[in-house]
């Protein structure tokens, strides 16, 4: 039965993306009541009202088995597991007319209520119907994660390049920070990323980022990328990436995904991320914010709608609203983002306008700006290196590209295109 309900998923068109997507997480939700089933030997079939109780207790009370004291699971993961198994038991209670397994009247007292949840913006509402059971903890209030701020970001960096490691794994830590910043990509959006997506933004400016909120496999948005990073991304393909992959699974069997493992040369899990993440955090001390791979996209978000407040001066929240109501800037934010609608950006531009309410807009030139923040993290970044390097010669070869590419991006910035064109000569 279990199996049935996966592969109803599966036909429905539910993500399967890194290794499972949503069918892996409905696995491993109802894995907790397979056991429980079987521990107990009861058959599905056969639940109670009671048996589901001591069920939820069973996921509410149980122990980690490295901290004892502590419990395995919060309120919220027992709320996302019961969601699955009560949404599983009714799929059951479908297929065998008459068993009258889930329902107000049922063996299990659970009842089917439809909610209306309203967009961030006030704009929309949506109908969501799910099953609400007496003894499953309700949802609370999510606090809102907030972006994370410069400071972090900064001792992120100087964590990569301090912390003890293989070169390689210091570069790929390293390149995993810059794309998280450059384009607010969601982790399995990051972990997709591959080669032929960099050299193909060399050409456009703009970067190809699977979006993973779409339901299709094949939706992606394109995101404005300096020549400075797309240099740096290739220089660590070039001199990291390529002699893993050659040593591992060999240059005919490369499967083109930007971040790979060391050790197998395939490519790298979205957990692995967020491992790498926490031990860059650690190595950091920072303890003051949350610093995770999501805050990321907060921050990335965040500072689009401050470079359009700074640029051209809105002096309110409703100035801005009714600048993203024309068609075209809204469908450019939209496909920066990500986002399938304006209002879920409300919070955002919230956000902006309170970073930026004591800070006047004194930059006109919003790409020369990220093209010197960019440089300024890679010089950062060189200096550490250079210090442990033991052949600088390649290290100073890439360090001219990286800082020919981002003086020749000012330039045209700067001057006009048309200047370009002599100082490369």
């Amino acid at each position: 039965m279990a199996n049935l309900y996966l592969l109803s998923g599966y036909r429905k068109g539910r993500s399967r993306k890194n290794k499972g997507g949503t069918l892996l997480t409905w696995a491993k939700n109802l894995s907790h009541l397979i056991r429980w089933c079987y521990l107990n030997k009861v058959d599905f079939i056969d639940l109670t009202d009671s048996h589901f109780k001591m069920f939820v207790n069973m996921l509410l009370m149980e122990k980690d088995e490295e901290q004892p004291t502590e419990k395995k699971r919060a309120e919220q993961q027992v709320t996302k597991i019961c969601s699955t198994v009560l949404n599983f038991l009714a799929f059951v209670d479908n297929r065998l007319p008459g068993l009258n397994l889930i329902g107000p009247t049922g063996r299990i007292r659970a009842e089917l209520k439809t909610s209306q949840v309203t967009s961030k913006g006030g704009a929309s509402t949506v109908n969501r119907t799910s099953w609400v059971h007496e003894s499953v903890p309700r949802h609370r209030k999510s606090r809102r994660r907030q972006p994370i701020s410069t400071s972090a970001v900064n001792r992120l960096y100087e964590a990569s390049a301090t912390l003890d490691a293989m070169p390689f794994v210091s570069r790929r830590r390293y390149i995993m920070l810059r794309l998280l910043e450059i384009t607010g990509g969601r982790r399995m959006e990051v972990s997709l990323v591959k080669v032929q997506d960099v050299e193909d933004a060399t050409k456009t400016g703009e970067l190809k980022v699977f979006n993973s909120k779409q339901r299709r496999d094949d939706t992606y948005r394109f995101v404005p990328v300096t020549q400075a990073d797309l240099k740096e991304i290739l220089s660590f393909i070039k001199h990291y990436r390529q002699k893993v992959i050659r040593k591992t699974i060999g240059l005919a069997n490369d499967h083109g995904y930007l971040f790979i493992g060391v050790d197998s040369g395939q490519p790298l899990g979205i957990d692995t991320h967020t491992s790498e993440l926490y031990l860059l955090r650690k190595a950091a001390g920072i303890e003051d914010e949350e610093a995770c791979l999501h805050a990321f996209r907060h921050r990335y978000i965040t500072n689009i709608f401050r470079d359009l407040i700074r640029t051209h001066h809105y002096q309110t929240e409703d100035d801005l609203r009714r600048a993203l109501s024309t068609e075209t800037l809204k469908l450019k934010v939209m496909e920066w983002t990500g986002h399938s609608s304006i209002d879920s950006l409300d919070h955002y531009i919230h956000l902006a306008f309170e970073a930026e309410s004591n800070f006047q807009a004194t930059l006109d030139m919003l790409q020369a700006k990220k093209v010197v923040e960019s440089l300024h993290v890679m010089l950062v970044d060189y200096r550490g290196q250079l210090q442990n390097a033991t052949s600088p010669s390649n290290l100073l070869a890439s360090l001219t590209e990286v800082v020919s590419a981002a003086a020749s991006e000012l330039h045209v910035l700067l001057q006009g295109p048309e200047s370009a064109s002599g100082m490369n000569a």
